[in-house]
């Protein structure tokens, strides 16, 4: 409700108010800016408070601000209304939830929640995409908004007041040994480190192709025939082959570190948009984009999560993890902007998306030389022993002849 949506509305709302596709694009692009910031004061909440009243807080203002999104006129509110909408993605989407999870679950019990919740919430897009164009057919895109707005209220705000009662952390780690305590890395520390940049400039470029391709999407497929309903089906499936991406994940995670299985997934992406340019017609779009992108995209969410909490711990997850979350979210945020202004001048879309393309297929090397980083200084593959189900797993995933790096000594144990 607070992003698919937007993309489907997109051409409905630059034809009601008059408003150029550049402006609409820009206000939602400030509120993902706003959402960026206000990632890592959010993470470090997270870490110290219990999420109850954020979740609550962030839901009940979105249900108003989504409601005056549909009643706003003049470009002052509407820009007003996705700079608050912003601050409310901040707790609303992914990352906040990764927080709560990380510091509950350990290991193979932490990715199996994060997989389970990113199963359901990945058919926003198969749900809403198809429903908000219906809605907008049926109501126009003022009473499709209206109905986003009522869904808010209705169901986010009871699932937070009563799935987010506070709890006592659960582990599935092994109990504690001399040889490998389980540490959490200080947020300092992790921002010394070679790898956390690279890793951040990975997804840092990864968030450009995503949020470029959602918003983008629906508008570059009419530029070419299909009609909104058929254009936003598209973006539904691909949303639906996310959720059958992310159940692969555990398996893909099971062997070998989430690290290493990034840097595929972050080149199937690229390869996916590239077979929606270069083949094109049913084939490309379906068989190759939706399958090949979708399920990329999809894991891609799944990697970013899990290898931070794997390579520095659970508890001080919120304000490591909220540095990559805000600097992928700040570049994502201009991406909606700058394709616009990109396609406007290249004289339309396929050069902007090649483009895009190329940035996934930079993020996976530059996530390989993260990993590579990572191995050479003995780092978080082996800080999180309850991540194998084997001793020494990781080791022999990481090395040829099972040979790994002994770890570094480490502050702070949890």
């Amino acid at each position: 409700m607070l992003f698919y949506s937007f993309g489907v509305l997109l051409v409905p709302m630059q034809h009601s108010l008059g408003w150029s596709r550049s402006f609409l694009s820009g206000a939602f692009s400030a509120g993902l800016v706003v959402s960026a910031l206000l990632t890592v004061p959010v993470g470090r909440w997270l870490d110290r408070r219990p999420a109850r009243p954020l979740f609550l807080g962030a839901g009940t203002a979105a249900a108003v601000l989504v409601a005056a999104w549909a009643a706003s006129g003049s470009r002052l509110v509407f820009a007003a209304v996705w700079v608050g909408l912003g601050a409310c993605q901040a707790v609303l989407f992914y990352d906040a939830a990764f927080v709560v999870l990380a510091k509950r679950y350990r290991g193979q019990e932490r990715n199996a929640a994060i997989t389970t919740v990113t199963l359901l919430a990945g058919l926003a897009s198969t749900i809403f995409a198809p429903a908000v164009a219906g809605l907008d057919a049926a109501l126009g895109w003022r009473g499709a908004v209206g109905c986003l707005a009522g869904l808010t209220a209705l169901v986010c705000l009871p699932a937070f007041a009563l799935g987010l009662r506070p709890s006592q952390p659960r582990s599935a780690e092994p109990p504690p040994v001399a040889d490998a305590p389980h540490h959490s890395v200080l947020p300092r520390q992790a921002l010394a480190e070679p790898s956390f940049w690279l890793l951040t400039a990975a997804y840092v470029l990864s968030a450009v192709t995503t949020f470029g391709v959602a918003v983008h999407l629906v508008p570059f497929l009419k530029a070419r025939g299909m009609s909104t309903a058929a254009a936003a089906m598209v973006l539904g499936a691909v949303g639906l082959v996310q959720v059958l991406g992310r159940s692969c994940f555990i398996k893909l995670s099971a062997r070998r570190p989430t690290v290493r299985v990034a840097t595929w997934v972050l080149a199937a992406k690229g390869v996916g948009l590239v077979a929606l340019l270069a083949i094109g017609g049913p084939p490309g779009l379906v068989v190759f984009f939706v399958a090949v992108y979708g399920s990329a995209n999809g894991i891609a969410t799944l990697t970013r999560a899990t290898t931070v909490a794997e390579m520095y711990g659970p508890s001080h997850y919120g304000a490591i993890a909220g540095v990559i979350a805000s600097l992928s979210g700040l570049a994502g945020a201009l991406a909606p902007y700058g394709v616009a202004v990109g396609a406007g001048w290249a004289g339309g879309d396929r050069p902007v998306f090649f483009a895009l393309a190329a940035l996934s297929v930079l993020a996976a090397g530059v996530n390989h030389l993260a990993a590579q980083a990572s191995t050479r200084a003995g780092e978080g593959i082996i800080r999180d022993p309850a991540v194998m189900p084997t001793a020494g797993a990781y080791d022999a995933a990481v090395l040829p002849g099972g040979v790994g790096p002994a770890p570094r000594p480490l502050a702070e144990p949890t």
